[in-house]
């Protein structure tokens, strides 16, 4: 496509990791700390596609309220995350904190170019991705949420679709052979 270079090959492959760690999820208890890995690396790899073109964290307004949201998720889930899953679980949020705060990093740096509806659907896709993690989190170490099965799915899913759709179009399979 009209992508930088591997960004469309690093969101593919953080696909299918995210698509393994919904197999995982679905023996809850067994498949959690599988799973948790499983999203942890679909994260790496969306973050490797949005620091194409995009230097680390190039809004630090961003990477703040980022950590900010991350640190008050922990604080508030932290006295019901087992032992043994706390280290798993910091590490898979500051992940994720990470990947979203690049992808808004990356709206923000391509603010007024052509690429900038494109990138604002990642920085969106990002924010929906920690919004939905959140919910699962609170859900299952803090306390039962009313129809959390429907809240944490719409806004998974809303989150995946938006960071696939901050691909450009591929090119024309013509204009391809010309290449």
């Amino acid at each position: 496509g009209r992508d930088a270079p591997g960004v469309r090959r690093w969101v593919l492959v953080g696909l299918v990791f995210s698509l393994g760690g919904d197999v995982a999820l679905l023996w809850p208890q067994q498949g959690f700390l599988p799973g948790l890995v499983s999203f942890l690396l679909a994260h790496l790899c969306y973050l490797v596609a949005f620091t194409r073109g995009t230097s680390w964290l190039a809004w630090p307004m961003a990477a703040a309220a980022y950590a900010a949201v991350a640190a008050g998720v922990l604080s508030a889930l932290w006295p019901g995350v087992p032992a043994a899953l706390r280290g798993p679980v910091a590490v898979y949020v500051l992940a994720l904190a990470g990947m979203a705060a690049q992808a808004a990093s990356q709206w923000r740096t391509r603010w007024g170019s052509a690429g900038a509806d494109l990138a604002l659907r990642a920085a969106a896709g990002g924010a929906l991705f920690m919004l939905s993690d959140a919910l699962l989190a609170t859900n299952r170490f803090a306390t039962p949420l009313p129809a959390a099965s429907l809240w944490v799915l719409a806004s998974y899913w809303c989150a995946q679709g938006l960071i696939g759709a901050s691909l450009p179009a591929p090119a024309p399979k013509a204009a391809q052979d010309q290449i």
